[in-house]
């Protein structure tokens, strides 16, 4: 069948206004009103004057690939080739135009299958890519945007002459992906010749007119030190205007570094993407009872979800609270869950401060100065910078910073003060994109967690004269600049109930791994939980010796009597070593999964039960086997 001929139509902005409107009234699709107009007009006027591709690979595969963090890879993967020299930096530069880009790409999908008589682009089908371009587009003006004090940077589509406000261009742009199809059959009605059915019944060709209100794109000649000319009702091209306005979104810009600026751009992004509730409830699950530590860092870190800590300064935390309650667990515990939901790695420096009780030893952080030994070693700080500048976020743990010297907390002004300090080689390390966290047990070591203060009063006296001895106590021991610098986070002291959710919690990782490896199930008694509780808890430690006491008792004696019931069973471990070093050598293809299954097999024991029963007699701890 020989291909339909299509007729063009000439318009200026009544006619092609008009058609729109009768388009939508003849389909009877409901109210259609005068931004969804404006919108087609749009489409019309830039598209059929659009000489370049925006079907880009970049682009499709940006709009369509499945990936949790593909918001996050626009960032760093342009679209476009950065603009000329002596303009905005080529990060901010690509960063304003993202949003503008995936619309064209909507635009561009809704004039070819509406107009052009396409229906898919690089066998993607126009009304799958149209409809997630426009959605691509909302989400990335909503998280770019989220700050209050970016907004006034964003422009969007025009109503009056006056700048839309941000909320207003997202809600419009998930109504175009929402309506995609309705906008198509109106422009098809719309382009439909008056004068005959058989003129209607073939596609049509909008061409804008070169006069009337709705001019055709101007060509731009750019003069020096400005931009080019632009017409008063046609929106520039994204390199003219671009969506954000103004300076860089964070800071002044002025020397701003665009490796810093990429990274913020990313952590905005990785934490926007974050259920901030969810994670808050899967650590209060697992951080026992310290509810109001975690809500004070899972409502700082709403902040960098929309982009308003600052940008050169590291946030920084002071974690307080007696020994045991789960200060240092809690700061590993997020690396652990920002790693999983994020699917990067997050690195983690922890700096024990009792291992700095000397001036001198501040030197194992920075390097050594020249001239003294060891000083072409770079130091500490120096080797985690490597690693930390690679990623969009790290951390860094200094425990027990109030039995360091105070050399130590001096040291680290610069850091929180400004974000970057310098080794001993002269070297300029930027620790901006990292949580700093320093923990201390500064006034719960000189008084009983039971103590009640002399005198008169409820519970609520007595908590309020603890705080104050806490208050006082840091004051005495700290700097107001260091104090000043970080944010303060209590923890409170775990009562007996809250250590037996942590037995119970430590005992299932240890079950866990039996069930895994050994196909054997582990269970603990209530009397068997009394007695670990009795071993490994005290009010003044609070659970710190629970963990230990349950790898003694529950991993490391029924590992034995595993070992024991085997009745002697030999292994010859040279088949499979001799494969480890096959893949080691690269003399065959690894295969990680078969490795490991045929490793876990042969390390599995041989025993004649299936369940091992923690449980206790007379405070001891014994262990029954079950055959089912």
């Amino acid at each position: 069948m020989a291909e339909p001929t299509r007729s063009i139509v000439s318009f200026d902005s009544g006619n092609l206004v008009d058609r729109l409107v009768r388009a939508a009234e003849r389909l009877g699709l409901g109210p259609v009103d005068e931004r969804e107009i404006e919108h087609l007009v749009r489409v019309v006027t830039r598209c059929s004057a659009l000489l370049e591709d925006v079907y880009t690979n970049d682009r499709l595969q940006a709009i369509l690939v499945e990936d949790p963090r593909r918001l996050t890879r626009l960032i760093t993967a342009p679209w476009l080739p950065p603009p000329e020299p002596g303009g905005l930096p080529p990060t901010l530069a690509r960063l304003r135009r993202l949003p503008g880009q995936a619309r064209e790409v909507g635009d561009q999908a809704l004039f070819d299958l509406a107009i052009s008589g396409r229906d898919a682009v690089r066998g993607i089908s126009l009304e799958a890519l149209g409809p997630r371009a426009y959605r691509l587009a909302a989400d990335l003006l909503e998280l770019l945007a989220a700050d209050a004090r970016l907004r006034e940077h964003f422009r969007g589509s025009r109503t009056g002459g006056q700048p839309a406000r941000v909320e207003d261009e997202v809600d419009f742009l998930r109504r175009c992906s929402d309506r995609f199809n309705l906008y198509a059959r109106v422009l098809r009605v719309a382009g439909e010749t008056d004068d005959t059915a058989e003129d209607r019944s073939r596609p049509t060709v909008l061409v804008p007119a070169r006069t009337g209100a709705l001019p055709a794109p101007v060509e731009t000649v750019a003069e020096p030190g400005g931009p080019g000319p632009v017409g008063d009702d046609v929106e520039p091209a994204p390199e003219q205007q671009p969506l954000v306005a103004g300076g860089p979104v964070f800071g002044n810009g002025a020397g701003e570094d665009e490796q810093r600026l990429i990274a913020a751009y990313e952590r905005l992004l990785l934490f926007a993407s974050l259920d901030l509730e969810a994670i808050r409830a899967e650590l209060e699950a697992i951080v026992v009872d310290q509810q109001e530590a975690v809500g004070t860092l899972l409502d700082d870190f709403s902040l960098f979800a929309v982009g308003t800590q600052h940008l050169s300064r590291p946030a920084s935390y002071f974690l307080i609270g007696p020994t045991g309650v789960g200060k240092n667990y809690l700061v590993e515990t997020l690396c652990r869950i920002f790693e999983r939901h994020w699917g990067i790695s997050v690195p983690l420096l922890t700096i024990e401060g009792p291992n700095y009780t000397y001036p001198s030893d501040i030197n194992e952080l920075r390097g050594a100065t020249r001239g003294f030994i060891r000083s072409d070693e770079p130091g500490l700080l120096s080797e985690f910078h490597k690693e930390a500048v690679q990623a969009p976020l790290s951390v860094i743990l200094v425990d027990e910073v109030e039995k360091a010297h105070p050399q130590l907390r001096k040291f680290f002004l610069s850091i929180l003060d400004r974000g970057t300090t310098t080794d001993a080689q002269g070297q300029e390390l930027d620790f901006s994109g990292s949580l700093i966290f320093f923990t201390s047990n500064i006034g719960y070591g000189d008084r009983r967690p039971d103590q009640k203060p002399i005198g008169f009063g409820g519970e609520e006296a007595a908590t309020a004269a603890y705080s104050s001895e806490l208050t006082q106590a840091l004051k005495r021991t700290l700097s107001p600049e260091f104090i000043n610098r970080v944010k303060l986070v209590r923890f409170r002291h775990l009562p007996r109930e809250s250590a037996a959710r942590i037995v119970m919690l430590e005992f299932e990782k240890i079950a866990a791994r039996y069930r895994r490896l050994h196909g054997i199930e582990l269970t603990l008694t209530e009397a068997g939980r009394e007695a670990l509780l009795d071993e490994g808890y005290s009010l003044e430690y609070g659970a710190r010796h629970i963990a230990s006491v349950l790898h003694r008792t529950c991993n490391v004696e029924i590992g034995k009597m595993l070992r024991r019931d085997e009745g002697g069973r030999s292994r010859d471990p040279r088949p499979l070593l001799d494969l480890v070093r096959d893949y080691r050598a690269g003399q065959r293809p690894l295969e990680i999964e078969e490795l490991e299954r045929r490793i876990v097999d042969e390390a599995r024991a041989r025993v004649p039960y299936r369940r091992i029963v923690v449980d206790a007699e007379g405070g001891v701890i014994v262990y029954r086997t079950e055959e089912d």
